[in-house]
């Protein structure tokens, strides 16, 4: 898909952080942009920003290029009506929201409905959600779409301050969104391309909480820039489909699992 300008695009997530970035990037690109996220204060300034960005190429719209709706992303519903109420279609959908649990593993004693149990909600089941969502919007307006899952580098390896956080993010890289993602790549001939990010720590307002000693161990931050790249690859490149970008300050861009790897364990089926 041309990232070209008069596409519409729904970002959860998107009043900080990796979400904020990429919503004022595809603004750059002429996009329009649905600001999806619970802080209300920061998300509409995101939506100004990505109008300003809009400016450069539209003029007389009699809508505005960017919105904001404040939601809880495990309640989506009603901000995807808005979007489509507004720009009458979805082109991309980037799936950013996520939290790290309130309080730490060892010492929550209580159900984990404000803990644990709403980080596996927030990071797992609402990305999911909203997935399906996007599809279906895509599928009945038979128009090509991108989906993009916002994974983490702590799916490929446990973070042990944060094991919930290592969980959700875990599964959803490779027990939930990795092979969920994969298992919907046969949407790809209906012109629909799922595909996930999975980059290590980027300098936002939840990595900056993380030990500097990890953070120089690792290389130090991935580039918000590099990030960027990769979603846009990840939109632009019709060969990708069910995709998994890793993205570390060591090694750069990389596709996980390698050909290697994935001949390794692929089992095609008898169509005998």
């Amino acid at each position: 898909m041309e990232l070209k300008s008069g596409l519409s695009a729904f970002v959860t997530g998107g009043a900080s952080g990796i979400g904020r970035a990429l919503s004022i990037a595809l603004a750059q690109k002429g996009i329009f942009v649905t600001v999806v996220d619970f802080s209300e204060d920061k998300g509409k300034e995101v939506a100004l920003l990505a109008q300003k960005e809009n400016l450069k190429f539209h003029s007389g719209l009699k809508f505005p290029s960017a919105i904001f709706v404040k939601c809880d992303v495990r309640e989506v519903a009603a901000a995807f009506e808005k979007h489509m109420k507004v720009y009458g279609g979805l082109d991309i959908c980037i799936n950013c929201a996520g939290i790290t649990t309130r309080i730490p593993f060892h010492e929550d004693q209580t159900d984990g409905s404000n803990s644990w149990r709403q980080t596996i909600n927030v990071n797992l089941v609402a990305v999911i959600d909203c997935t399906h969502r996007a599809i279906k919007i895509m599928e009945d307006a038979n128009k090509p779409g991108v989906i993009i899952n916002m994974g983490s580098a702590a799916g490929l390896y446990p973070l042990k301050s944060e094991p919930i956080y290592s969980a959700s993010k875990g599964l959803l890289l490779f027990r939930g969104v990795v092979m969920f993602t994969r298992a919907l790549a046969p949407y790809k001939k209906k012109g629909i391309r799922v595909n996930v990010l999975c980059p290590e720590f980027v300098r936002t307002e939840m990595a900056e909480k993380v030990s500097p000693e990890l953070i120089e161990r690792l290389g130090g931050y991935v580039p918000m820039e590099t990030l960027i790249q990769g979603a846009f690859e990840l939109i632009t490149d019709e060969s990708k489909a069910g995709s998994c970008l890793w993205i570390t300050p060591r090694r750069g861009l990389e596709y996980w699992p390698t050909p290697t790897e994935e001949a390794k364990y692929l089992v095609v089926p008898d169509n005998n």
